[in-house]
């Protein structure tokens, strides 16, 4: 759907990529966790890998991590091998006037399927066929609406069907999360 690190609409795969830099007594690690394209997917996969393999080795521990972390970062790598390449069309989705006009009739039933605990992806792509619009259109519409509604207080009781739309957040969906980046140092 669309790559969480570069926001273009293509095919994406969850990946998990870790790094590790030893300093002889410490060691400092990074991971970046998301849907991504085949693209970023390669990107990180060698920049996280390539460091690991040469400077991850520097430290006690790291010394003991470093082997799990390169066979973790291959095998996801591997797993995205045959995924199709990102089209030289590709491009941040972007929403008209128009393509929101279109896809705002059947806002409630995508909301109310959604909070029925509908696959995301599924109801995503129904609706993007049904607005003749791309799924990626439909999620800056969602985005659109999250942003644009109050918060709702978790105590309230589930509201009608109707009106939903209020309580979501973007955090409700991930695929219009940021992938996951994390990094810290350890002794």
């Amino acid at each position: 759907m669309i790559c969480q690190a570069c926001g273009i609409e293509a095919a994406t795969k969850y990946v998990s990529f870790h790094e590790n830099i030893g300093v002889l007594f410490m060691r400092f690690s990074r991971s970046m966790q998301g849907n991504l394209c085949k693209n970023c997917i390669h990107k990180h996969f060698w920049k996280m890998t390539g460091t690991t393999a040469v400077v991850g080795w520097w430290g006690m521990i790291s010394f003991i991590v470093t082997p799990f972390f390169l066979l973790n970062n291959i095998g996801r790598y591997a797993m995205c091998l045959r995924m199709p390449p990102v089209g030289p069309d590709a491009t941040i989705p972007s929403l008209s006037s128009e393509e929101f006009d279109r896809i705002s009739p059947l806002a409630n039933g995508m909301f109310d399927r959604l909070n029925g605990g509908q696959a995301f992806e599924v109801v995503v792509a129904e609706v993007a066929e049904s607005a003749g619009v791309t799924p990626g259109q439909v999620l800056a519409f969602i985005r659109a609406i999250a942003s644009a509604a109050p918060a709702t207080p978790s105590s309230q009781a589930d509201p009608e069907p109707g009106q939903r739309t209020a309580a979501l957040s973007a955090s409700d969906f991930p695929n219009l999360r940021t992938p996951r980046t994390t990094g810290e140092s350890r002794a």
